[in-house]
C-alpha cells in the first residue's frame, strides 16, 4: 500500500491515503475528473507494479450519497455481510436492475444511484446474489462490506481536512 501512495502522489493528487490491503486510496483530487483519475491509476499501477486492474473512482460526493442511499444500515444487520457493490459506469446500473426481480432467499439487493446493497447472511463466499452481481459486472464493479464504506467515509473527511489545512 506504501507503494500505491507514493505512485498516486506521484500522479500529483494529494495526500494520498490507503485503508487496508485491499487497494483502498483516498485522496485529495485538486480537481481532477475521475475518468481521468481512473485512467492515470491503472497506467501507473501496471508501470509501476506490472499490475494490470481496473480503477474505480468515487468522488466525495458520491460515497456521501451511497452512505445515505444504503436502505438497510440498521441494527439488524450485521454491517460485515452488507456488501455494497459501486459500479464504475453509469449504464451498469441498469445492468442490474434484472437482479432485483429475482428471489433470493434470505439475500436482499438494493439498486441505488451509485451503487448495489447486498445483505448476504451467510456471507459473500456464500451467497448467490454478490457472486451474480460480480459475475453480471465483473471488473466494472467494485465491492466492500458496510464496515469498510464507514471507514472510507471516515477517512474521506480527514483527507478533506487535512487539505484544508494545506490550502
Amino acid at each position: 500500500m506504501l507503494e500505491l501512495r507514493e505512485l498516486a502522489r506521484s500522479l500529483g493528487f494529494g495526500n494520498p491515503r490507503t485503508l487496508l490491503n485491499s487497494g483502498n486510496l483516498v485522496y485529495a483530487a485538486h480537481g481532477k475528473p475521475t475518468e481521468d483519475a481512473s485512467i492515470l491509476l491503472e497506467q501507473g499501477i501496471m508501470q509501476r507494479m506490472k499490475v494490470s486492474t481496473r480503477v474505480v473512482v468515487v468522488t466525495a460526493a458520491e460515497l456521501d450519497l451511497i452512505v445515505e442511499e444504503n436502505p438497510l444500515d440498521n441494527d439488524e444487520i450485521d454491517p460485515s455481510r452488507l456488501f455494497v457493490s459501486i459500479w464504475r459506469d453509469a449504464y451498469d446500473r441498469a445492468a442490474l436492475l434484472p437482479l432485483v426481480e429475482q428471489e433470493w432467499g434470505d439475500e436482499q439487493l438494493h439498486v441505488g444511484s451509485r451503487a448495489a446493497y447486498q445483505h448476504a447472511p451467510e456471507g459473500a463466499s456464500e451467497s448467490q446474489l454478490v457472486n451474480a452481481v460480480a459475475d453480471l459486472l465483473g471488473d466494472r464493479v467494485t465491492a466492500r462490506n458496510w464496515n469498510t464504506v464507514g471507514k472510507l467515509h471516515a477517512l474521506v473527511d480527514d483527507v478533506a481536512a487535512a487539505a484544508n489545512e494545506d490550502a
